[in-house]
């Protein structure tokens, strides 16, 4: 009988990201890629702790157009460490298996197997009662789907596949579909796991036709607001042809959103406050935050996220400010008022009374702006 099969499974490290998109600091773009190193240092960690027979990466290790001499190194540094654990790689639309790739082009530990075709290929692991069956992209873009040219596999071994891929049952929002495929391309072909990369949310595939177990690993750390809290990779086993997944949390600096209700506020204090009761359930010293402030904000508060990230500074790594509130105003009150401000608004509310709806929000936000200049609060474009 074959013993149990130890492996942890990856996928979508990215390493050397550009965040020229984040809005993040520069200073903090770079603490966030010198973590994804740092996570990934703490997978290869793990992988020797917890004797693992090997290692899955299911594509999208990399940037293909930013990646560098040092990080090519400091993989071959990881890699090499794990000893006798094996390391199988299928390179995916991030870090294709091509000319001028690192895969192509450089000499890589004995350890590591690198899935360079656009067909499924087996590599057999005789001492484990096992194969490994993976696929690479070449390019940037496939959309073929790959999967319904992989054959039922042979029953005399443990059947692990390994591929990134689009699942087209489940398609997260904004996400390009690359390499697609169906459950049913999956199941029915005497595979034990198939471990997929390309959704950074770790999720299992649902399957209602086999007992193929197909999860999607998720990125190990967070790159972009659509990734937020624990990110982790997967550690598996199989045993009597029965596989089980554990996700092990392991970014070092989350991301997370927290959206705060400014109805009745009067002070930023209360802002802070209602932000504070959160330290520790939503965010700690190592969270990049972005608070979302939301309803109907007291004129009379003034909104100076500057002042009070000085009061909150050590509370989180980095904020970032999303507004939007809308001003409590009253502008048939204010229209009432013998003042400049009064006047002003006067004309705009007749002027958006007869404007055609295509202008009409123009006509509103120049109320607002012109409202929030009259009476000396900080003008804040939406």
């Amino acid at each position: 009988m074959a013993r149990k099969i130890r492996f942890i499974h990856t996928s979508d490290v990215h390493l050397d990201t550009s965040f020229a998109g984040s809005r993040f600091p520069s200073r903090l773009g770079d603490r966030k890629r010198e973590a994804i190193r740092s996570t990934f240092r703490r997978i290869i960690e793990d992988a020797k702790r917890e004797t693992v027979d090997f290692v899955l990466i299911a594509g999208d290790l990399f940037e293909h157009d930013r990646i560098t001499p040092d990080t090519v190194q400091f993989l071959k540094q990881q890699f090499e460490s794990l000893g006798g654990i094996r390391v199988f790689i299928s390179p995916g639309n991030h870090d294709p298996y091509l000319r001028g790739s690192p895969y192509h082009d450089e000499a890589w530990p004995a350890n590591v197997h690198i899935f360079r075709s656009e067909e499924f290929r087996p590599v057999e692991l005789p001492d484990l009662g096992a194969r490994v069956v993976g696929f690479g992209f070449n390019r940037t873009q496939l959309e073929e789907h790959h999967f319904a040219r992989l054959a039922r596999l042979a029953g005399d071994a443990v059947n692990i596949v390994v591929s990134h891929g689009s699942d087209l049952g489940r398609v997260p929002e904004g996400k390009a579909k690359h390499g697609p495929l169906t459950i049913e391309e999956v199941a029915g072909k005497n595979i034990q796991y198939c471990a997929l990369g390309h959704y950074h949310q770790q999720r299992p595939v649902a399957n209602p036709i086999d007992d193929t177990v197909v999860w999607y690993s998720g990125i190990p750390e967070g790159r972009g607001w659509d990734e937020t809290g624990a990110c982790a990779y997967l550690l598996c086993e199989i045993e009597n042809g029965q596989a089980s997944v554990q996700g092990i949390e392991c970014n070092q600096y989350p991301l997370q959103v927290l959206t705060i209700d400014c109805v009745g506020f009067c002070t930023r204090e209360q802002i802070i406050d209602a932000m504070l009761q959160q330290r520790g359930v939503i965010f700690n010293e190592r969270t990049i935050l972005r608070v979302r402030l939301t309803g109907s904000l007291d004129p009379r508060l003034d909104l100076s996220t500057n002042e009070m990230e000085e009061r909150l500074a050590g509370e989180v790594l980095h904020l970032q400010w999303e507004d939007q509130t809308q001003p409590a105003l009253d502008f048939q009150l204010l229209a009432e008022e013998k003042t400049l401000c009064g006047w002003f608004v006067r004309e705009l509310n007749g002027r958006i009374a007869n404007s055609a709806a295509e202008e009409r929000e123009t006509l509103e936000r120049a109320r607002l702006y012109g409202v929030q200049a009259l009476l000396g609060r900080e003008i804040r474009p939406r």
